[in-house]
């Protein structure tokens, strides 16, 4: 299926350096984005080494076909980073969010952990395909929205799951039927607490891959630009 894509990342105006990372591979139909964990060293470096680990690792088109595949990769990922974290973090290593789509054909696999969104768009409107692994989500998931009536600030900063730290976890995976004028979005944190999602929805409908993304990134910047931003767009023509 004939794919449009583009992706980019800004430190934005705040940050000294951008911990985010970023993938686009058409020729294997991987693309990713993620943003290392503030408040753990190395947050680039554990950002890099997701993504990077994440192509290796998928040799070839024909390679990780099914959501179990995409499992034991996504799996194999989080154990390089904890093996890594180990030499240059010490005891509290390095992490990482991860959100992946991984194209087969007709349909889109994705895996995702952390607070990074993964987004589908098409004539319906926009829809948020992942969830925030934040102790905020979470606590709201399981109580309600009364829960976040008195909850303290960080909560919504606090990631419950990451790439890296030595926890076991379940990895968010799921399929995504393709059709023609849907696009998708992967983005950090640093578009969605900057950027309305009707704002998204409206780059997203209106223009082409790499218009999309330049100006989702600009418009984070624009409303304070207070954490590093990051985007991949991927269009279905």
């Amino acid at each position: 299926m004939p794919l449009s894509t583009y992706g980019h990342s800004d430190v934005g105006f705040v940050r000294e350096n951008n911990e985010d990372s970023f993938l686009v591979d058409d020729s294997k139909g991987i693309f990713a984005v993620a943003d290392g964990v503030g408040g753990l060293p190395f947050g680039n470096l554990a950002s890099r080494l997701a993504v990077q680990f994440y192509e290796s690792l998928i040799a070839s088109t024909d390679d990780c076909s099914d959501l179990e595949s995409l499992d034991a990769v996504s799996h194999k990922i989080h154990k390089n980073i904890i093996s890594c974290g180990q030499l240059v973090g010490g005891e509290n290593g390095i992490g990482t969010t991860f959100s992946a789509i991984r194209v087969i054909g007709d349909r889109a696999m994705f895996s995702h952990v952390g607070d990074s969104t993964i987004f589908s768009a098409d004539e319906s409107g926009l829809k948020k395909i992942s969830k925030c692994h934040t102790l905020r989500d979470e606590l709201i998931e399981k109580h309600g929205e009364n829960a976040a009536l008195d909850m303290p600030e960080h909560y919504g900063h606090t990631l419950t799951r990451c790439m890296g730290q030595d926890i076991d976890f379940e990895v968010d995976l799921g399929y995504i039927d393709l059709v023609k004028g849907m696009t998708l979005l992967i983005c950090s944190d640093g578009i969605t607490n900057m950027v309305p999602h009707e704002e998204i929805e409206d780059q997203l409908r209106n223009f082409n891959a790499k218009e999309a993304v330049t100006q989702l990134v600009d418009k984070a910047n624009q409303n304070g630009g207070i954490d590093n931003s990051t985007a991949v767009c991927i269009k279905v023509n």
